[in-house]
């Protein structure tokens, strides 16, 4: 038998999920190892001496993996190997084999956890004990280290699998993996998803689990009735077990549809094959399926159109953005079997959306076009990363009519109703614009410009959208990673833009936001506890407290004024490491025979590792460079404070306090 030229030539042939990379260097090359190393030389040193002391290298430079046997210039990845029983594995690819099992046997020395040799065949299977959950295989110039999550419901031992497997019968020699792959040229990195096949695993798990075992209701009422329980018990545990199973069954139903809506929108899909080239401006490549015609998908799918509006036609900085065209009639039997599948429909969400604001909302669906784009917008990035971030956000949308004078006619309709609406938005107020459009002023928000351009219903936070929609940029539109921009503006059925702004200076947030703590919000009721708190709190405050507090003010307006000076610098770091990591731009479009998404992740000045510093600052910065002592000095005031407000209130009411 010739030996595997790759670990994926020894996975077994029902292998769900691969995930592989030409080489550990060629992932590095999407962040500058160097320049984090230098930034955080100290750690990294001390991280290294470590494991020099704990495994005898250091095992942080994949320069020195040779010296265990591991070669860093060839393919190392995972895959999941059976999804129904969890089991997976990891890879790598050895240089020196036997070197790399030495290696093993003097860690396994010094954590005292020896690995022996458990099945031999072309492989070795090592592990603690036969039949564990994890065990190392070494086999060829491979390792494969091997976990299973649950064993019962594994459909054989995939160790024993991988040590004796024969290549021509692995997942590289299969049909489906030949092609879905076809004549690939070679790329950084590849992965293999068979969704339908996952689907398939699971289901055949859950019949190899079989019955499930009686539930403990069920236990205590066969207990009741083989002991002579009451009558009155087991009527009670009756009621009980047939309450839990009520609730079983409705669950496993609710389990049934999603399955069928998941076998519905994957089940004709071929696996799905991404393949990426790495480095340090983008992550990129595509991704692809075959698919029929007939498939859900695919109906639902609308043919290439323009660059979504919604972005191109932004005058704001899009943080989020997607767009595209659909089949009405398959979007929303689409949407009717997602409800299903929680127990609602299309027709029972039509008729609350008519409670709320009348008409015949299926009636205005079917007006649609398909056509469709949305984003969510800021005036200001900066904001974001404040306590009041969030309501600084705007959106962009547009829906395309298949007729003009319907559409005219919807919008009237709907922004006469609005106001008067049940839809929990107290205060919404229409007013007409320029040329025919709308301004719906939102209490504590932004206005919402409404208008139509042609058959385009458009609905904005800024003003000046809909003259961008009618005009079209006077430019082409380009994001802020101008290497996305082929991706964000070709023609296509779908597009998708995500600016990490959104995220990354929201995860960063300082939290709180509403008004500062007062020393009278804290009235020492519990010296008092015999007193009523109206009472208490109507003592007025004495001339010793007035003058304490003005110094307890005083240090109170000292911190305040260093918090906000970190969170402005926390706000710096956090735009500028979203803007350092960038975006991911992705888009949608249908192949001969099937669907293919083409796009990445698209980095910015600096890159991933300036991403990482900048994070790495800004979480060093919250509590750094703070002066506790004011803390400490505020906090004795208000003991202070305390003390005198105690003494005022028995002088007032001529009551003791209590210790």
């Amino acid at each position: 038998m010739a030996p595997a030229r790759a670990p994926i030539d020894l996975l077994p042939e029902g292998t769900g999920v691969v995930v592989s990379a030409a080489s550990i260097r060629h992932v590095l090359r999407v962040v500058d190892v160097a320049a984090l190393i230098g930034t955080y030389r100290p750690y990294y040193d001390q991280a290294a001496a470590y494991l020099e002391q704990g495994f005898g290298h250091n095992l942080l430079d994949p320069g020195r993996w040779p010296e265990i046997g591991v070669d860093p210039d060839r393919p190392i990845g995972g895959a999941l190997l059976d999804a129904g029983s969890g089991s997976m594995c990891l890879f790598i690819t050895l240089s020196d084999p036997q070197r790399f099992r030495q290696f093993l046997d003097r860690v396994g020395t010094r954590l005292g956890g020896e690995l022996e040799s458990v099945y031999e065949d072309r492989g070795i299977v090592l592990g603690q004990e036969p039949n564990a959950k994890t065990s190392l295989v070494l086999r060829d110039d491979f390792a494969f280290i091997v976990m299973v999550d649950n064993p019962n419901l594994a459909p054989y031992d995939f160790a024993r699998e991988l040590a004796s497997v024969d290549p021509a019968r692995g997942l590289a020699a299969s049909p489906r993996w030949q092609q879905a792959l076809g004549p690939a040229a070679a790329h950084d990195a590849v992965a293999f998803v068979d969704v339908a096949r996952m689907m398939r695993a699971e289901l055949e798990a859950q019949k190899r689990l079989g019955e499930t075992s009686p539930s403990w209701a069920e236990q205590e009422l066969q207990r009741l009735r083989e002991q002579g329980g009451s009558a009155e018990e087991i009527a009670r545990w009756q009621q009980v077990a047939d309450e839990q199973r009520a609730a079983e069954a409705q669950h496993r139903e609710r389990r049934q549809r999603e399955r069928e809506l998941w076998s519905a929108v994957f089940g004709p899909l071929g696996p799905i094959v991404v393949e990426l080239s790495l480095g340090p401006q983008a992550i990129a490549g595509t991704a692809r399926t075959q698919a029929p015609e007939s498939s859900l998908l695919r109906r639902a799918l609308g043919p290439s159109g323009a660059p979504p509006p919604a972005l191109t036609a932004a005058s704001e900085r899009v943080l989020f953005g997607t767009g595209g065209r659909f089949d009405v009639a398959e979007g929303l039997a689409a949407l009717d079997a997602l409800l299903r599948a929680d127990g609602k429909s299309v027709d029972a969400l039509f008729a609350d959306i008519q409670r709320n604001l009348g008409g015949e909302p299926r009636a205005a669906v079917e007006m649609l076009d398909g056509t469709v784009s949305f984003a969510v917008t800021t005036r200001d990035v900066n904001v974001l990363a404040t306590a009041g971030g969030r309501s600084s956000l705007g959106f962009n949308l547009t829906l395309g009519f298949k007729n003009v004078v319907a559409a005219e006619a919807l919008v009237a309709v709907t922004m006469a109703k609005i106001p008067s609406s049940p839809l929990g938005l107290t205060g919404l107020k229409v007013k007409r614009g320029k040329a025919g459009s709308h301004v719906v002023t939102v209490p504590q928000w932004r206005d919402v410009h409404v208008a139509l351009v042609g058959s385009t219903l458009t609905i904005s936070t800024d003003p000046k959208f809909a003259a961008n929609v009618e005009r079209a940029p006077a430019k082409p539109w380009t994001p802020r990673q101008t290497q996305a921009a082929p991706i964000v503006t070709a023609s296509a059925g779908a597009t998708l833009l995500l600016d990490h702004a959104l995220l990354l200076a929201m995860f960063m947030t300082r939290g709180g936001g509403g008004e500062r703590y007062t020393p009278a919000q804290n009235q020492p009721y519990w010296r008092f506890p015999a007193v009523a708190h109206a009472a208490l709190e109507g003592v007025p405050e004495s001339a010793a407290y007035k003058a304490r507090l003005k110094e307890w003010q005083r240090l109170d307006a000292k911190i305040d004024r260093a918090e906000k000076a970190q969170e402005r610098k926390r706000t710096a770091l956090a735009v500028g490491a979203a803007d350092s990591l960038g975006s991911i731009a992705l888009h949608l479009r249908e192949t001969d025979d099937g669907l293919m998404t083409e796009g990445g992740q698209y980095f910015g000045p600096g890159g991933l590792a300036r991403t990482i510093e900048r994070v790495v600052e800004g979480l060093a910065t919250i509590g750094r460079d703070s002066d506790y002592s004011v803390h400490e000095q505020r906090g004795r005031v208000e003991q202070e404070l305390q003390e005198i407000r105690v003494r005022d209130i028995e002088r007032a009411l001529g009551v003791h306090a209590t210790e």
